[in-house]
């Protein structure tokens, strides 16, 4: 035979292989969300192997539509934020509970920290990112976390990687001086618990404050001029004073 039929054919024993490896993961695909379910019912159960299994088999399915090598290093810039929120949320969410899984069989350290470094890239800056810090913090108060010092941590880095400012955005931009310093302000008030406990309370309110503006344009022009100058006075004092030193 050939040196040319024998390629011929080769090229068609691939085609037929690429098609049916596309039907496949189509179907998984079109199926991923029985894998949450399954998992969602093992964890409950306490079989945390089959929720591992379940939940990872949803995730590397996702990676693989998403082409990427694994599923710690699937990203939110993989994702149409307009469209598919409600995955992404879902994603987050399943990182958060395989840290879960894996706080709770005592193993599998590396692992869990991955996890919540994912469940922190997937929520800083997201919609959702109040509702996941708070589900977060509730879990820490609720249970008692073999890794809780890790856990802790994840939450805290919600808002240190957040690059949302609401109010000083809605002020003077994303990209301006005063936004930037009081993002750094920000940064330093998280490390003791009573700036802690203020920085939660200005991500509960804020934005709710910042969508009311946009629907009140008249109130909006009223407020603004006080809210810049207050804003830029503090700025520049938290730049003298505190960042500068």
């Amino acid at each position: 035979m050939s040196s040319s039929a024998n390629n011929y054919k080769k090229k068609v024993r691939d085609s037929l292989k690429e098609r049916e490896h596309i039907a496949i993961l189509k179907h998984k695909y079109d199926t991923r969300i029985t894998n949450v379910k399954h998992g969602k019912n093992s964890f409950s159960k306490g079989d945390f192997l089959t929720a591992i299994r379940r939940y990872t088999e949803y995730l590397e399915v996702v990676s693989e539509v998403k082409k990427v090598a694994s599923i710690y290093e699937l990203h939110p810039n993989h994702f149409d934020k307009t469209k598919d929120i409600t995955e992404m949320l879902m994603i987050s969410n399943l990182y958060f509970e395989l840290a879960k899984v894996y706080d709770a069989t005592g193993k599998f350290q590396d692992e869990l920290t991955k996890c919540l470094d994912q469940f922190v890239l997937f929520s800083a800056n997201q919609p959702f990112q109040v509702v996941n810090s708070e589900m977060c913090r509730k879990h820490l108060r609720k249970f008692k976390f073999k890794n809780h010092d890790l856990f802790f941590k994840a939450y805290q880095q919600i808002f240190v990687k957040s690059r949302k400012c609401y109010v000083a955005t809605h002020c003077f931009g994303e990209d301006h001086p005063h936004t930037e310093t009081l993002r750094q302000f920000r940064g330093l008030l998280i490390q003791n618990p009573c700036g802690h406990a203020f920085i939660r309370s200005y991500y509960l309110y804020s934005p709710g404050f910042v969508r009311w503006l946009d629907t009140h344009p008249l109130f909006a022009r009223i407020l603004n001029l006080p809210l810049r100058l207050g804003l830029s006075w503090f700025s520049r004092l938290v730049h003298r004073h505190i960042l500068s030193r």
